[in-house]
């Protein structure tokens, strides 16, 4: 298991010995606005529902989803984030090899790894651009044969890179003998599902998707996620899946989000754009040593110039209670690289305050 994920702000505050709530957190990809409106609540009225075992099979939440997608409940499946199928999935569909493009979230690799799986990297394309999709595609169908096992983020953490879901279904249908795991987490950032997500187009038989409620809800603490396919691979999933494995009070929300949660989604997506612009916008004026590379996501990877690497800028930025993303251990990525998650407009200005101290 891979120490030295974003987020880590109890260990930071240790370190320090202050309160987490001290910490600036721009390490994490969550949602930069508010939980939705009405949530915690919720959670309050259903707090007396943990004194009995929550549904053994999450079975009003997959009921939820698919009115909301229009599909059976059949072809869903709820977990304790998107990490419990992540790393079941290797060893329940037996894939002898998996195929990684670089860079992207290294618990791909180490679940293969667990798994018995040999991993095969393909790139690094660490460009957000879009001129690497055909680069990538094109490898891993000239690669994929019987057994293998793929690896996708789409949009792709850390780059941000986003492959059009009709290019990367395309290739989809051309190895059909493999099978493809499309990480979804970040797709509701960018844009509609229908205009961002496989579920809006027919599920082959070789086509598991992983999506997340910890990203958009920017509720990670809670622990959940689903993954959706054909059904099929769904019931191959679930004979291996535990009972109870999500708890009550992550079904009530996952239950309340899908009903309340599309004005919050836009809210968003619009925040993201609007912000976004205007921190890049800053960061290039301000921030000579920090180079924003291509990306569709509400976090930016950067390259940094010398003198500085991003060991001495996240120390530093730690001792003043802030959290920045330190990719160089992203395989395929160096101490070159640094990853920021938008917050609010305000602690966005103090961290661009806080960089521009350590201009030389």
């Amino acid at each position: 298991m891979l120490y030295g994920h974003g987020g880590d702000i109890y260990g930071l505050a240790r370190s320090l010995g202050v309160s987490p709530k001290d910490i600036k957190d721009f390490s994490s990809n969550v949602s930069p606005l508010p939980i939705p409106a009405g949530l915690k609540q919720r959670l309050i009225t259903g707090l007396e529902e943990i004194r009995a075992l929550p549904e053994v099979d999450s079975f009003t939440l997959r009921e939820a989803l698919a009115r909301r997608y229009g599909l059976p409940s059949q072809n869903f499946l709820i977990g304790s984030g998107t990490t419990e199928w992540i790393y079941s999935l290797p060893r329940v569909s037996g894939a002898r090899r998996a195929l990684i493009p670089l860079p992207t979230y290294s618990d791909y690799a180490d679940a293969a790894r667990a798994a018995g799986c040999e991993v095969e990297t393909l790139g690094p394309w660490p460009d957000g651009d879009q001129n690497a999709n055909v680069a990538i595609l094109n490898s891993i169908t000239n690669k994929a044969k019987y057994g293998d096992i793929v690896f996708i983020c789409n949009p792709n953490n850390p780059t941000g890179r986003f492959i059009p879901t009709n290019i990367l279904m395309d290739a989809i249908k051309i190895a059909q003998d493999t099978l493809w795991v499309i990480d979804e987490s970040y797709a509701p950032f960018i844009g509609r599902d229908q205009e961002t997500s496989l579920i809006s187009l027919n599920l082959p038989s070789n086509l598991l998707i992983l999506r997340s409620f910890s990203k958009l809800y920017g509720i990670p603490g809670l622990r959940l996620g689903y993954v959706l396919g054909a059904s099929n691979l769904i019931k191959k999933l679930d004979s291996m899946s535990k009972p109870w494995a999500v708890n009550r009070l992550a079904q009530i929300a996952g239950e309340y989000l899908v009903k309340m949660s599309f004005h919050y989604e836009e809210d968003v997506r619009e925040y993201c754009k609007v912000e976004k612009r205007r921190f890049l916008s800053r960061i290039k004026a301000e921030i000579p040593f920090l180079k924003p590379l291509e990306g569709s996501t509400h976090f930016i990877l950067f390259k940094i110039t010398p003198p500085w690497m991003a060991a001495t800028i996240t120390a530093t930025l730690k001792n003043k209670q802030i959290l920045v993303r330190d990719c160089s251990n992203f395989m395929g990525l160096s101490d070159e690289y640094l990853r920021i998650s938008l917050r609010s407009m305000e602690d966005n200005d103090y961290l661009i305050n806080q960089l521009k101290e350590l201009n030389p």
